[in-house]
């Protein structure tokens, strides 16, 4: 049997209910304040000085062709970080590439400024390629001379970005991107995300920061202003939407992104490859070199006991980022067993470095070494100890 309450009751428990909604908006709204404030609380005040000290190392790049004509204005193609004091730096390598013709731009010009801020106080170089790497979407460029073209004297000096250990780095560490968004207007924008998730193999470090066009080839810097990765390409997660029900898409809905950085320690590796460090006796290249692309190599080796010499059969090897000591799915690049004969081929290619290997076998002690990769290496050698029980 229902129950009909009376008007008055009826219109006593609709303003109940209307009063309580108010109250648990304000609630939210509340919450959603005492939240954000915490999360802008949580950044120290050394950490924003420091991350503030990576924007006076950020430029806006600019290109030009020579076919344009004089009185055309280079135009704004993405970031760039100074790495070197003595004027290197890098961008990506997309940044500096003509999309038409897949070469770069003829002349290519960074400004820079303390504040960030193109449109007032900002100088402008010209800029020479020294390495590229396409593989990996990188190239370093130097300072060359000012906008018109005058050499700049060899003792000059430019604020430069400390590079972090982009291997170290950790899931939900604090990010910050560092750059120039095409939406971002004339002056450089700074914001915050976590890293989301590492891809080893491929060389990515995921982020949920704005990765926005134009900030491509800027800073990602840890909360110690250091350089982790260069804010490379941004991958949208859209979804088609039929909103006339007819079962074909008409639309499409954006339900987030995620950002794809370049790991610094790829940087560190092309400034190692640099045949000029000596900004004092720099020459200019005829052409830009290209950095050795990596050849995946299938690691392959032999296990044996310590004692005597014999094959160990069905060991565990499994190859992990070099200091990494815990085996996890995060960290395990590749592994394999060994046949009767002691003989393993691990599962998956990697490229050329250095790495910890790891094994274990029933009746041996467990097996750790950091082990060199690279062509042409020899077999793998794994000898075991006895267990001591």
């Amino acid at each position: 049997m229902i129950r009909i309450l009376p008007i008055k009751v009826r219109l006593a428990a609709a303003a109940v209910l209307a009063v309580t909604a108010v109250a648990a908006c304000a609630l939210l709204v509340s919450a959603h304040t005492l939240q954000s404030a915490n999360k802008e609380a949580s950044i120290s005040p050394e950490s924003r000085a420091l991350v503030r000290q990576a924007i006076a190392s950020t430029g806006l790049i600019s290109v030009r062709n020579s076919s344009d004509s004089s009185t055309q204005a280079p135009r704004a193609r993405g970031s760039a970080v100074v790495v070197r004091s003595d004027g290197v730096l890098v961008t990506n390598y997309h940044v500096i590439t003509n999309p038409r013709t897949s070469r770069a731009y003829d002349e290519i010009f960074l400004n820079v400024s303390s504040d960030g801020d193109t449109a007032s106080s900002s100088v402008r170089y010209r800029l020479r390629t020294l390495l590229i790497n396409k593989e990996y979407d990188l190239a370093l460029l130097r300072v060359d001379s000012d906008a018109a073209g005058n050499p700049i004297a060899k003792s000059s000096t430019f604020p430069s970005i400390e590079m972090g250990d982009s291997r170290k780095i950790r899931l939900l560490e604090d990010l910050f991107i560092v750059g120039f968004p095409e939406k971002g207007g004339s002056t450089i924008t700074v914001n915050r995300g976590v890293v989301e998730g590492r891809d080893i193999l491929a060389n990515w470090i995921k982020t949920d920061a704005r990765v926005i066009h134009g900030n491509s080839g800027g800073a990602a810097v840890n909360s110690e202003g250091r350089l982790i990765g260069i804010p490379t390409k941004v991958v949208a997660d859209e979804q088609p939407v039929d909103r006339d029900g007819d079962g074909f898409p008409d639309d499409t809905k954006r339900y987030g992104a995620v950002g794809f950085l370049r790991p610094s320690h790829l940087v560190a590796e092309m400034i190692a490859q640099l045949s000029d460090g000596n900004s004092e006796n720099q020459q200019a290249p005829s052409a830009p070199r290209m950095a050795e692309s990596s050849t995946w190599i299938t690691v392959r080796g032999i296990v044996k006991s310590a004692a005597s010499g014999k094959p160990v059969a069905g060991a565990l090897i499994g190859l992990l980022p070099l200091g990494e000591s815990n085996i996890t799915e995060s960290t395990l690049l590749t592994w394999g067993s060994t046949n009767s004969e002691g003989v393993f081929k691990l599962n998956r290619p990697v490229p050329p470095g250095r790495y910890t290997l790891k094994a274990k076998a029933f009746a041996n002690q467990p097996y750790s070494s950091d082990v060199e990769i690279g062509p042409g290496a020899a077999l793998l050698i794994i000898e075991m100890l006895g267990s001591s029980k």
